[in-house]
């Protein structure tokens, strides 16, 4: 059962492949590529492959890349602006501790430089951070949960911290190290549209999997566009 979502998901990804034309100069240079001086017929033995096999292997990321680009890319620009700023990459301290007395001690003695963040994080820490010196990130900030530790950093300044902030059994100290804006840039651009895709197959998956299968639409991809 757990591998039939991923089976289906594969041969939704298979049906895209067979709509988008890949042309054959790309395909020789990728097998070029991928066989790197090998023999065509070792190589396909020392995987256990098809010819067949090795020609969807190669164009499928192509084919994929493709038809997401022509999916999901109009409009990005305003999905971005929508994000609000999710996609910032946030580098921050992290200390948590259960005692409130010894969470508001470790904060004056912080904020008095008595001793470093990385220090106290070492020696008092009891989350798994403690092991990273309390360090976390970069990571975009719209991922972290709840919602109140992107209110608190954000509300920082570059090694700024927060007092004691209690959250669950838990009292955290925030300190911020580096917040750095998200650009629309080509990585972001290529990392938005692989994510539009991913949740579209899933989408898919999901109907499926629900026996609503004969409802979907049927894909589509303009070679020409």
């Amino acid at each position: 059962m757990e591998l039939e979502p991923k089976l289906i998901r594969r041969h939704l990804e298979e049906q895209i492949v067979k709509l988008v034309p890949i042309e054959q100069p790309w395909i020789d240079e990728s097998r070029s590529s991928f066989l790197d001086g090998s023999l065509p017929d070792e190589r396909l033995a020392e995987l256990g492959w098809e010819p067949a096999d090795l020609d969807l292997h190669l164009r499928r990321p192509e084919a994929l890349r493709r038809f997401a680009k022509q999916r999901f890319a109009p409009g990005l620009e305003e999905r971005f602006l929508a994000s609000k700023g999710s996609r910032d990459l946030v580098i921050y301290s992290l200390l948590r501790v259960r005692d409130y007395a010894l969470a508001r001690e470790l904060w004056i003695r912080l904020e008095e430089d008595e001793t470093t963040f990385a220090e106290a994080a070492r020696q008092f820490g009891e989350g798994p951070e403690a092991d990273r010196q309390g360090v976390i990130g970069p990571i975009p900030i719209g991922a972290l949960q709840p919602p109140l530790l992107q209110e608190v950093l954000r509300g920082l300044k570059a090694g700024e911290m927060s007092p004691p902030i209690g959250l669950g059994e838990w009292q955290l100290l925030l300190r911020l190290e580096k917040l750095t804006p998200s650009r629309l840039d080509e990585s972001v651009r290529d990392q938005m549209i692989q994510e539009s895709l991913d949740q579209f197959l899933d989408e898919r998956v999901s109907k499926i999997l629900a026996g609503e299968g004969d409802s979907l639409e049927p894909f589509h991809y303009d070679p020409e566009s």
